[in-house]
């Protein structure tokens, strides 16, 4: 993944605007646990094509894997927004284990359970 990114970086001082060189470069970055700059890099792709369903979804994930179900859940219904097979993506998703239970995560992809 290391060298994944300074591939990245080398693609992108030629086209900074390549919105999926600024995708693949928070998934590597994703991958090594460093989920604050792989936030900023799906900022950024966000910034080129904000309807860039994947980087949502990818954006939900990092904060679902830090336990901020706040912010991956905003995330998380922007990408089902733009692209409703994120739903089903996401209820199987482990990077989503840790807001699983929260009843706003249930409701977004459709899981709340029968009340008696």
């Amino acid at each position: 993944n290391k060298e994944a990114i300074a591939s990245y970086d080398q693609a992108l001082k030629f086209k900074p605007d390549k919105h999926a060189a600024w995708l693949n470069r928070g998934n590597a970055l994703a991958a090594l646990g460093r989920y604050e700059e792989a936030l900023m890099n799906y900022d950024k792709a966000l910034q080129i094509r904000p309807d860039f369903a994947i980087a949502y979804y990818n954006k939900a994930c990092c904060y679902g894997l830090q336990g901020n179900a706040d912010f991956a859940l905003e995330a998380l219904e922007q990408a089902i927004a733009l692209d409703a097979g994120n739903r089903e993506l996401a209820k199987t998703d482990s990077d989503f284990d840790r807001i699983r239970n929260d009843e706003r995560f249930q409701a977004l992809i459709g899981e709340l359970p029968d009340r008696d």
